[in-house]
């Protein structure tokens, strides 16, 4: 198996005084003028927010050392309250006019849960160093290849050997706040209400993802406690609780609270009283609140689109108490039960048909509706977009489905349309970079995935991206993602992929060990790493191939393969990348740059699915560039000549 090696030895960059660095002063290439809020590089100006400048400041005067982000947050901003996002944000915008790369970083490394540390060398001002052979500041698509917060997003285009880039509609500069949105109490006591707890603040958390600047964290049903630390366990900066209770019998009073979790600070509160049964004014009131007071407490947008609003109230409860029903097989089906008599009632009220979409979903991938309700999730999802175009939520679940049914060429139009339309949003870039994943085009879903990762560094959705750096043989970067949803099932078994890929059957095991030991995964799995091969796997494998064999999801397929790989059972693992290839998931370059394939170039059978990989991947390369021609960029916005190292994953 293929190790992870260690990185060059760093030569941390030479300090100078505080005097030295207000006159200005050299970083690597670039020349910075402080007194201008100023970065020039080969005589083209790059202009910097005070802020921003204020961090690469503080960070010059420590420059080689790991600056806290608490150190930076008392330099900067001193006694004024802000996000962790105001940082995060800086830092983006810094490397963006750097030109750095967050993966690779020239200019400012980030140090996990540490802070950052200035890494090019300093010295005082003159004239900018050359011959290094990288871009400058002004070059700026390779610094939006790579660099998470640009003045827009750049799409690869592959066609005749060359490169194309444009700039979808500008980035958002603002990074996002983030918000928690938990469970309410049920301080009525009355168990028909129950449902209030979970639907009140799923509702509250809809009516805020209307706004493009605020990160609204979903609520896990299985952790409780304070709220700040519940919060801070999602590394969301303010938190809204609630409970709710009857008065005078009859009428339904809801108190909703918005506090600031770093400093435990009261925020906004809200009071709202409505007739029990009408829950259609209750959502009205809410709505209104959200609009005109917690929006302006969080210091974002006071003029949201809240969308399509509910007018049936049955169906308005209907879809309510389906919120409350756990994703487990049984209350899944009974959840599409109600949501579909919802939907029959108020065609027109999107959230519903989402939600219907997510269930369909479930069902088909790991419930037993199969292929059919796969169908079905699609058709909800596309009837959320027609009444709601805006749905990011809509506009996604279309992306994921159309993807894992092997039809790339719509899943990349529809994903490109996305993220040019709300280029600020990490579940836009998130789903770009599922589609170039299943394609083959591992370097530029990478690119998406670091976008993602900037705009919200903690989506626990962002774990698979992952995998698009495992299938390339870049190791080092698998755990950040997967630590995204630390503890998971799936953070578990992408952990065991992981290490067997280096070779490590120890700690491999301890995370098989992990989940249900009555799962059929951990009971192949197990005793494989404890060393068992031939006939003590035969029972085992064939449980394991049994079920996985009906879940059609193509890369699950290819995910699969390689434990079977790993434990001996090179025909089976074949048989899986076969079904993964034939359903378009390409796994090429994956096959010659995942370090699971080392010993098996020389098979035959392994060759000819190579060539059918490279065949699928050929044409979904095709299918971009066809997408692509239809929206060409202005001259100006074009690469000339082909980069080879951006496009490495190309056969």
């Amino acid at each position: 198996m293929r190790a992870v090696l260690a990185g060059p030895v760093r030569q941390w960059p030479s300090k100078l005084t505080p005097q030295q660095l207000r006159q200005g002063f050299q970083l690597g290439d670039r020349l910075v003028q402080p007194a201008l809020n100023r970065i020039q590089t080969d005589g083209v100006e790059t202009h910097l927010e005070p802020k921003v400048m204020a961090v690469l400041m503080c960070l010059a005067e420590n420059a080689g050392e790991v600056v806290p982000r608490e150190s930076l947050y008392d330099a900067v901003w001193g006694r004024t309250v802000v996000t962790d996002q105001a940082l995060t944000n800086c830092i983006s915008e810094l490397r963006q006019c750097l030109g750095d790369d967050r993966a690779q970083p020239r200019f400012v490394e980030t140090v996990p849960k540490r802070g950052y540390r200035l890494i090019a060398p300093l010295r005082p001002g003159g004239e900018a160093e050359a011959g290094d052979g990288t871009r400058r500041a002004g070059d700026r698509l390779p610094a939006g290849w790579r660099s998470p917060v640009g003045a827009g997003a750049v799409l690869l285009v592959v066609a005749l050997g060359s490169i194309v880039w444009w700039s979808s509609p500008g980035r958002n500069q603002s990074s996002p706040r983030s918000v928690a949105v938990l469970p309410f109490e049920n301080a009525a006591e009355e168990v028909d209400l129950n449902y209030l707890s979970l639907a009140l603040p799923d509702e509250i958390a809809t009516l805020l993802t209307a706004s493009r600047e605020l990160v609204v964290r979903p609520f896990d049903r299985g952790k409780w406690g304070q709220p700040s630390s519940v919060a801070r366990s999602r590394d969301a900066g303010h938190v809204v609780t609630g409970h709710y209770y009857l008065e005078d019998g009859n009428r339904l009073t809801v108190a909703i609270e918005a506090q600031e979790v770093n400093h435990e600070r009261l925020i906004w509160r809200a009071r709202i009283t409505v007739p029990e049964g009408d829950l259609l004014a209750m959502r009205e009131r809410i709505s209104a609140r959200v609009s005109e007071g917690l929006l302006p407490a969080l210091g974002v947008a006071t003029d949201p689109n809240f969308g399509p609003q509910p007018v049936d109230p049955e169906a308005y409860q209907i879809y309510l108490r389906s919120l409350a029903l756990p994703q487990h097989p049984a209350p899944t089906e009974r959840a599409i039960e109600m949501l579909q008599r919802a939907v029959d009632r108020d065609p027109d009220f999107s959230p519903a048909w989402i939600a219907l979409g997510r269930r369909w979903y479930d069902h088909g991938t790991y419930g037993e509706g199969r292929d059919q309700a796969r169908e079905n999730a699609l058709a909800a999802y596309q009837k959320a977009l027609a009444v709601d175009p805006a749905s990011i939520s809509a506009a996604g679940g279309v992306v994921t489905l159309r993807t894992e049914a092997g039809d790339l060429e719509a899943a990349y139009r529809e994903a490109r349309r996305l993220v040019d339309r709300f280029d600020s949003s990490a579940r836009a870039h998130f789903a770009l970079a599922y589609v170039y994943r299943f394609g083959g085009l591992l370097k530029a879903s990478q690119h998406h995935c670091e976008i993602a990762l900037e705009l919200d560094p903690h989506d626990s959705r962002l774990r698979s991206c992952g995998y698009s750096y495992l299938y390339a043989g870049e190791l080092e970067r698998v755990r950040e993602f997967l630590d995204l949803d630390e503890g998971s099932y799936f953070s578990h078994w992408g952990t065991v992929l992981l290490h067997l890929r280096q070779g490590d059957d120890a700690a491999a095991l301890n995370a098989a060990r992990q989940v249900s030991p009555d799962l059929p995964t951990r009971l192949f799995m197990e005793p494989c790493l404890e060393g068992k091969r031939g006939e003590e796997l035969d029972g085992p494998a064939a449980g394991f191939i049994s079920f996985w064999t009906e879940h059609s999801e193509p890369e699950l397929a290819y995910a699969l393969a390689p434990m079977l790989e790993y434990c001996g059972r090179h025909e089976d693992a074949l048989s899986f990348l076969n079904r993964a290839i034939r359903s378009n998931f390409c796994s090429f370059p994956a096959l010659d740059t995942d370090p699971i394939w080392n010993e098996t170039p020389d098979d035959p059978v392994f060759r000819q699915l190579r060539e059918q990989a490279i065949a699928c991947h050929r044409r979904f390369r095709e299918a971009v560039e066809r997408v692509s021609a239809k929206g060409r960029a202005p001259p100006s916005l074009r690469l000339s000549c082909a980069n080879p190292w951006l496009f490495r994953t190309s056969s």
